[in-house]
């Protein structure tokens, strides 16, 4: 068992960039001992710690399920474990504390989505926690071998996906200077593991969105960067989600449209059209 003592409760939570509306919730999960289902979390996640397993099975046993509170009691108390490894990799200190404030993020958007404190979006977190995930800037990477071709990307290659945290926008600048910084970063500190095409998989990459937004904003210019490769494939709650953060696709009217993308995506789908996620590529600056 990894013992929670190396950091402080605090810290910890500092890390992990946690609210303050989430902070008891959290602190009640690390009351006393670790919870024996936890405890299997805290062993898988030790287990895949920089390993290429991206896979997230069902833990635990019909006599002991482990629960979404078990996840996250399991990731709390693995931050000094994780902590621990970033420095021994010579990764810096802010970037650790960008990749985990994920964490924080994503209690607050549970909040604000169902009301409670909690997080139905804890296997994303697996892979901040296995070191497959780091945040650089405006943007972050998760470094995989992908389970389909992508152009560019050998057999058995590595590849840098690229995800974009709730965290403001996606301005030119922001996204660049990102961009420049990952192969350097994954070349220092991951060479058995070489990169230099990055993907995205996103809703932002639907080619209807492309044809109805203005070319000069922020969205249309960050889809340009990627070459297109694949079929676009439905996914209906994408969209909404990201956009309302809400997975229901009862009530839309109710939905504010108060900016053009709100408009975009509710009319699109009040005109029977279903949106889609896309994927493209990139070579890495």
């Amino acid at each position: 068992m990894i013992p929670h003592t190396a950091l402080s409760t605090e810290l910890s939570l500092d890390y992990l960039a946690v609210a303050e509306e989430d902070r008891d919730g959290c602190l009640r999960l690390l009351e006393g001992e670790i919870s024996p289902a936890a405890a299997v979390v805290q062993a898988f996640l030790a287990s895949r710690l920089g390993s290429a397993d991206a896979a997230v099975p069902e833990l635990g046993t019909p006599g002991l399920p482990v629960t979404e509170n078990d996840w996250l009691e399991g990731m709390l108390r693995f931050v000094p474990a994780l902590q621990a490894w970033h420095a021994e990799l010579d990764i810096p200190d802010a970037v650790t504390r960008d990749t985990l404030a994920d964490f924080g993020r994503n209690l607050a958007i549970n909040r604000r989505v169902h009301g409670r404190f909690g997080m139905d979006t804890w296997k994303w977190l697996t892979h901040h926690f296995a070191g497959r995930l780091f945040a650089l800037g405006r943007l972050q990477y998760l470094i995989h071998q992908p389970a389909a071709p992508i152009p560019g990307v050998a057999d058995g290659g590595w590849i840098l996906g690229v995800h974009i945290p709730e965290d403001g926008g996606l301005g030119t600048a922001p996204v660049a200077e990102s961009l420049a910084a990952a192969r350097p970063f994954f070349a220092t500190h991951f060479p058995e593991r070489p990169v230099r095409t990055a993907n995205c998989e996103s809703w932002l990459l639907d080619p209807y969105l492309a044809a109805h937004i203005d070319t000069w904003s922020n969205i249309a210019r960050f889809a340009a960067l990627f070459t297109p490769y694949g079929t676009p494939h439905n996914e209906p709650t994408d969209a909404v989600y990201f956009t309302f953060r809400t997975r229901s696709m009862e009530n839309l009217s109710s939905l504010p449209r108060t900016t053009a993308l709100q408009r975009l995506v509710l009319d699109r789908i009040d005109a029977g059209g279903a949106w889609q996620v896309g994927c493209g590529y990139l070579t890495l600056p």
